[in-house]
């Protein structure tokens, strides 16, 4: 008899192979019926809450199928038709209770409206049409701050379907305002209000609607038998849509895109065609190039990794990366080359090593199939897409990818081509200093350690859900659960700031300390991969171990709490002078440094400053 695991692992297996509606469905139905235990590694757990003014079930079932797909142990909450002011304004009600990470609000806008309203829109003057809206705006973000308040999780509204059809007809655009404008103001009324809500998000249903294509969303029979909104191939849509929230919330999103060169960012190859005889040009055949070139010039410019991966002569490569008039992506935007004869998969791994993340960050880009297939066998883990023979539609597969989101855009992230770039400086520079010591000397390291405020908590957030090789515990934590914690007189949220001679890292640090009268526990510290070997952790943590001398606490306490990405932090506490205290049977390590006899100091090359 086959395990709970093995069952849902092959339901799983067919619905990868054919994720249609009836598929994914079919799947949620089943595993329904499944019991399972929670994962111990929270960030695979996913709490899932769908709420709103209609039969919602299809859309959570198919949400959370693909989830399971992508690796999350699911646990769907779905409210029932129409009930989803009870559930957000009750305290009690059965969804918070399910302790949801994310909350999907999906509500119609002419359910809050009076069923007359549309028959009735030619007749209704510019200031009553106006109050229509405000009222449904108003309630909709009434809503979302109520959950907002009452949980942790992230909510999901969607905004409303400008209509097709309006009674004014072609006449609609000279109205004050029409129908079409009316939905319009909403949105952007709806969007107005909640763009300070760290937590609250717009799903911008019109977009999708319009893409998919308006008449098609809804199936008429489903509508009228059973209040479904969305017709069956649109819900598929929608939940892929939903899950790059997901992906998101749990870290999943992916941080860099490896490319080809021959026939993926140029036409032709440049060791037999020559730098004159590539297609690259503003003008067919080249300008398809030079677009998808721009495309991923826009993903760079917000903060998207870029590396190379080709074999070729690099003298070819770099001539036309430095010279060629219509290149547009030059060597400052590479975070790193590999352009040599061996395989791509070991290339790859060089990559991942050299940048600093994982593997499991990353997109392979290439025009050959059979390079395609090697790297999917060698890295599963490497999200390789099919990639089209046309290089026309090169741009529109870039745009489709939808795997690179994130929740909010930090200073950091619009700088991290600018980072990348120091980086390479500072390695040249250490390859020709006499010792590591030397070269830190030579660096102007400044470490500026604060507290976490309104303007620095965004991108704490975003260390702590993403975090993952220098992290002693790699703990995460919501906005809501830093914000309390930074706000409590019984805990601190400290974040550390780096900048050398060759540039501003940025926030690249963060530790939470629970705080006692008689000692301080360090509940979690981590630190951006690209700042590993200047030793801005000591620094760092010397600023904590001087502050709780300052508080008169006898010792400070650390964790360990081993992952198979963490082993660069392993052995943290034991460079720094803590005592080992003991070891749990999951490996977990305790540590302690006698602040009577022990303390940390400031490297001497560092200034260290505090905020």
């Amino acid at each position: 008899m086959s395990s709970p695991e093995a069952e849902i692992d092959e339901l799983l297996k067919a619905v990868r192979a054919s994720p249609t509606y009836l598929n994914l469905w079919s799947t949620y139905k089943r595993i329904k019926g499944i019991s399972l235990e929670r994962p111990k590694d929270q960030q695979k757990l996913l709490r899932l809450a769908v709420i709103g003014s209609s039969t919602l079930e299809p859309l959570a079932a198919c949400i959370d199928v693909m989830a399971r797909l992508e690796g999350f142990h699911v646990e769907t909450f779905v409210g029932g038709f129409n009930t989803y002011r009870q559930e957000a304004l009750a305290t009690t009600s059965d969804m918070y209770k399910s302790r949801p990470d994310i909350v999907i609000l999906c509500v119609d806008l002419w359910s809050m409206l009076d069923q007359k309203f549309v028959p009735s829109f030619v007749k209704l003057g510019p200031a009553d049409r106006d109050a229509s809206g405000r009222r449904a705006v108003e309630e909709i973000v009434s809503i979302a701050k109520t959950l907002v308040g009452n949980c942790s999780a992230m909510v999901v509204t969607n905004n409303f379907v400008v209509p097709v059809y309006t009674p004014f007809g072609v006449v609609d655009n000279k109205q004050m305002p029409g129908l079409r404008r009316f939905v319009t103001d909403s949105n952007e009324a709806l969007e107005d209000a909640l763009r300070s809500e760290s937590r609250a998000f717009i799903f911008d249903l019109d977009s999708v609607a319009g893409d998919f294509g308006k008449s098609h969303i809804t199936n008429w029979n489903t509508y009228y038998r059973g209040s479904v909104p969305f017709s069956e191939d649109f819900t598929v849509v929608l939940a892929s849509e939903y899950m790059r929230y997901v992906r998101s919330l749990k870290g999943r999103s992916k941080k860099c895109i490896v490319l080809d060169l021959d026939n993926t960012l140029w036409g032709g190859v440049v060791g037999e065609d020559g730098y004159e005889g590539i297609k690259l040009a503003n003008t067919y055949p080249g300008i398809e190039y030079v677009d998808f070139q721009r495309a991923l010039l826009g993903l760079y410019n917000r903060g998207v990794i870029l590396a190379l991966n080709s074999k070729n002569n690099p003298d070819d490569v770099q001539r036309v990366i430095r010279e060629h008039p219509y290149q547009v992506l030059r060597e400052e935007h590479f975070a790193a080359v590999r352009i040599n004869w061996q395989s791509k998969t070991q290339n790859i791994k060089e990559l991942a090593e050299e940048i600093g993340i994982g593997l499991d960050s990353m997109v392979f880009i290439d025009d050959n199939p059979h390079e395609r297939e090697l790297m999917r066998q060698a890295f599963p883990e490497v999200l390789v897409p099919e990639w089209p023979k046309n290089p026309h539609l090169y741009r529109q597969s870039l745009e489709q990818l939808k795997v690179f989101d994130v929740l909010s855009l930090t200073k950091e992230d619009l700088e991290r081509g600018a980072m990348y770039a120091g980086r390479r400086k500072r390695a040249q520079s250490e390859a020709s200093a006499a010792s590591l010591e030397d070269f830190l000397r030579t660096l102007e390291l400044k470490i500026h350690v604060s507290f976490a405020d309104d303007f620095t908590t965004p991108r704490v957030v975003q260390l702590i859900g993403k975090t993952n090789q220098f992290n002693v515990t790699t703990r995460r934590y919501t906005d809501a659960e830093v914000v309390k914690l930074r706000d409590s007189a019984d805990s601190s949220v400290y974040c550390m700031q780096v900048t050398d001679k060759f540039g501003d890292e940025g926030l690249v640090g963060v530790a939470i300390v629970r705080k006692k009268a008689k000692e301080w526990l360090i509940d979690s510290f981590l630190m951006s991969c690209r700042v590993i070997g200047r030793s801005a952790e000591t620094a760092f943590l010397a600023r904590i171990v001087a502050d709780a001398k300052k508080a008169k606490v006898g010792r400070v306490l650390g964790e360990f709490i081993p992952t198979k990405k963490n082993p660069p932090a392993q052995d943290f506490y034991e460079r720094h002078g803590f005592k080992k205290m003991g070891q749990t049977e999951q490996g977990v390590v305790s540590w302690v440094l006698d602040l009577s006899k022990q303390t940390v100091k400031v490297p001497e090359w560092i200034r260290l400053i505090e905020g």
